[in-house]
């Protein structure tokens, strides 16, 4: 089965993310656990450094997930009663992880239509939970149309029923919602690649997918991030990072310290002051200047843990920030098919952010 090169490339199985992530830390200046001793005179000029690494492995294993071939891309988590919901590209479904570490199917799969389950979050207060679903090739099932569809879905977080859902499944194009932010007000702001790269949104008071805004600077929307205050969207594109003003919808790069590359950021999340966001195999931690559009230092929090295989992305639980490390997407072959003996046990992996 085949579908359209830029599909793949954009796709959730990361290939293209991958190695462009991979190319990109190959160029960048060198870097290393251990400090280096300089010899500091009195009346030198000391820059203060841009990159810390942290030297051990800080994530922890939270649990592993029983399914071997549900190719899990995405998590959030409710804390009425702990549970953690985990998306499966491979199924079309999404698993209830309950705090005894039983495991359910919440949503089946392709419920009420659903293709593979992107980018999800859950509304605790409002009790929805709010999927991005397209129709990829790594879809068990999956056949070649001529077009792809996707959709934004929000289903009932206590019953699992669909409240709603907003579809564009056009002849001829090739859509895909990839990962979304949810307002304490129940707007929601989605990543769009494929056919146009955009974001949408979805108000709570008119219930209609509109466009939002589409800088003609972003490729590839991937990870989307907005600040407490809500006046503010930090979107990750494959060429880096931009923040768009909510009010005026104006966007503007977010610079980055010389040789520091931002691009195919996947998971990004806003953390104290700061951007949390998972990049190849490191998880890393943007501090801001006082304008908010530059990065000042990067903290590298974790990188090459042994249980990372691609890591997609997570959830911040507090202080923790639970994540998926490898979902199995290398298992995948050339006929769309899963190589069994390449198949293990996902991995949520936990980080202490504190």
């Amino acid at each position: 089965m085949t579908i359209p090169a830029y599909f793949h490339r954009a796709s959730k199985t990361y290939v293209a993310w991958w190695f462009y992530a991979m190319a990109s830390v190959a160029h960048a200046a060198p870097q290393t656990h251990e400090p280096v001793a300089q010899n500091i005179q009195l009346g030198d000029s000391v820059m203060l450094p841009t990159r810390t690494i942290v030297g051990s492995h800080e994530s922890t294993v939270a649990f592993f997930l029983k399914q071997k071939d549900m190719l899990p891309e995405s998590v959030a988590f409710d804390s009425k009663d702990g549970s953690f919901y985990i998306g499966s590209v491979r199924k079309g479904k999404i698993v209830r992880r309950d705090k005894n570490g039983n495991e359910t199917d919440f949503i089946k799969p392709r419920q009420d239509g659903l293709w593979a389950v992107i980018g999800i979050k859950a509304h605790e207060t409002r009790r929805v939970l709010w999927v991005c679903s397209f129709e990829g090739s790594d879809l068990e099932g999956y056949k070649e149309r001529g077009q792809s569809g996707s959709g934004v879905f929000a289903f009932n977080l206590d019953t699992g029923k669909l409240i709603r859902k907003w579809v564009l499944d056009i002849a001829g194009e090739h859509h895909g919602f990839n990962d979304l932010v949810v307002t304490r007000a129940n707007d929601v702001y989605v990543t769009h690649m494929f056919n146009g790269a955009a974001i949408y949104r979805i108000t709570d008071k008119d219930q209609k997918l509109e466009m939002f805004v589409a800088p003609p600077e972003l490729k590839e929307p991937n990870g989307i991030a907005i600040t407490p205050d809500e006046k503010t969207l930090y979107v990750a594109g494959l060429d880096g990072l931009m923040a768009i003003d909510i009010a005026s919808r104006k966007s503007q790069p977010v610079k980055a310290p010389e040789g520091e590359n931002t691009g195919a950021i996947d998971g990004l999340y806003c953390y104290k002051g700061g951007l949390l966001g998972i990049q190849n195999t490191s998880i890393n931690f943007y501090q801001f200047d006082e304008t908010h559009t530059r990065i000042a230092v990067t903290n590298v929090l974790e990188t090459n843990h042994p249980l990372m295989k691609i890591p997609t992305t997570g959830v911040i639980v507090g202080d923790d920030f639970y994540y998926v490390a490898n979902a199995n997407f290398g298992a995948i072959k050339a006929d769309g098919t899963l190589d069994p003996a390449l198949l293990v046990e996902p991995a949520i992996l936990k980080l202490p952010l504190h």
